[in-house]
């Protein structure tokens, strides 16, 4: 006899809109350690989530920064996904206490329990934040400010009808501050996009602007980036 007998539950898959970090390397030479809370979009529903990240990166000639994080949301029974970061620093175009970086993210997660769920989402990320320093670089607290253009591709696959895959674009601007004081640096960054219209069995989501926060933290082990003085 079955005293409690629980049937499968979908659990909508989340992409999420991770820091960019600004446009400086963190660190320059050397690793970082850090968390990050906000959102993401949760499903071919596009809804709102929050969304948890623990990442590990490294930084080689001030130039290049790679790290890797596991995500998920807050909920009981969200899956966990992996998200890979990688940014080129260029050069400062707009003046000697600025940065320029080419962002590039990639995220995976997926979840099979069955017969309800066998979905599978990958979304790459590719932005270009502008920091500026506002503070003078030769002191231990330092405030700059960020702000570039983002767009994400979202692939998601969903195994079990296929009439409900989604494949969609968003386009927008982000915006962040980012505060440093020694080898602890924090963040607080917002990506203002279009959710793009979806439809799932007949209901239609999205078609509406939406602003994505994120804040975050990084402990650095190894050198900064040098900003100019003048």
């Amino acid at each position: 006899m079955c005293v409690a007998c629980v049937s499968p539950k979908r659990v909508a898959l989340k992409s999420p809109f991770a820091l960019t970090y600004g446009g400086a390397t963190i660190p320059a030479n050397g690793v970082a350690v850090g968390v990050e809370y906000g959102s993401g979009l949760a499903g071919q529903e596009l809804e709102r989530a929050a969304i948890l990240n623990l990442n590990l990166g490294i930084g080689v000639l001030d130039r290049v920064t790679v790290s890797a994080a596991a995500y998920g949301g807050t909920e009981s029974g969200d899956p966990s996904g992996v998200l890979w970061r990688a940014k080129v620093r260029l050069e400062e175009w707009f003046g000697p206490r600025s940065s320029v970086g080419v962002h590039v993210g990639v995220a995976t997660t997926d979840r099979q329990d069955l017969p309800a769920q066998d979905e599978r989402l990958r979304s790459i990320d590719v932005a270009v934040p502008a920091e500026f320093m506002l503070s003078d670089p030769t002191e231990r607290g330092q405030r700059s400010l960020y702000v570039g253009p983002r767009v994400m591709r979202e692939t998601y696959r969903d195994e079990l009808d296929r009439r409900q895959d989604l494949l969609t674009t968003y386009a927008g601007v982000l915006g962040g501050a980012h505060l440093r004081y020694g080898v602890l640096h924090l963040f607080a960054e917002a990506t203002l996009l279009y959710v793009p219209k979806s439809s799932l069995h007949g209901v239609t989501f999205g078609g509406r602007l939406t602003v994505m926060p994120m804040v975050g933290a990084l402990l650095r082990i190894g050198t900064e980036h040098k900003w100019q003085r003048r």
